[in-house]
């Protein structure tokens, strides 16, 4: 009876949970380890998950969304996929002050090809606003590259809204890595992703 109302305890104060489970967990460990996570997976969001689920009903209506779609559909629906194929999304871009086959151009893809996968997800942020990748791929994302003046030390600077980024003429490839790196790593955003 003591180890029942120990754990009880325990799942209603975690914070208490430490230091009065000692005892407890010798005699009943896996009730305890089963209770503990679902106060934490469970109990504890209760409320943040009502309305969640309140406003996913609010928004998807009376859909069976549960009948068509497995949870891991659901994900790729509001969160978009993790892979990133610039490859798709260089085949799909515009440009406007530029041709495809402009050198800068050449070297601004050769560079972000070359990129580790965290400065390519900085690279998305910076031009989009978002790290994920929308419903369809890359090379369904509308992106544009805009010419931004002659060659400078400015940065290239982004229209998030409009997936555009502003690249200004840079004379030489190792210019244009070191600007363009420069500005995505150090790009901080609306702090909202």
């Amino acid at each position: 009876v003591c180890v029942c109302v120990c754990v009880l305890a325990c799942v209603r104060t975690y914070v208490r949970a430490r230091v009065v489970c000692v005892r407890c967990l010798v005699s009943c460990m896996q009730k305890y380890v089963d209770l503990y996570t679902d106060f934490l997976l469970n109990r504890m969001i209760s409320v943040q998950f009502e309305a969640f689920k309140k406003g996913f009903k609010t928004v998807t209506g009376r859909s069976n969304l549960s009948e068509w779609f497995l949870p891991d559909d659901l994900e790729l629906l509001i969160c978009g996929r993790k892979e990133l194929d610039f490859e798709a999304m260089e085949a799909s871009t515009e440009y406007d002050g530029y041709e495809e086959t402009s050198q800068i151009i050449v070297d601004f893809w050769s560079i972000v090809h070359a990129l580790p996968e965290d400065q390519k997800r900085l690279l998305l942020t910076f031009c989009t606003g978002s790290d994920r990748v929308p419903i369809g791929g890359l090379k369904k994302l509308r992106f544009t590259v805009v010419r931004n003046g002659p060659d400078s030390m400015r940065l290239p600077t982004a229209h998030t809204c409009f997936n555009t980024l502003l690249l200004p003429h840079y004379a030489t490839k190792e210019k244009l890595k070191e600007r363009l790196l420069s500005a995505i790593l150090h790009a901080k955003g609306f702090g909202m992703v």
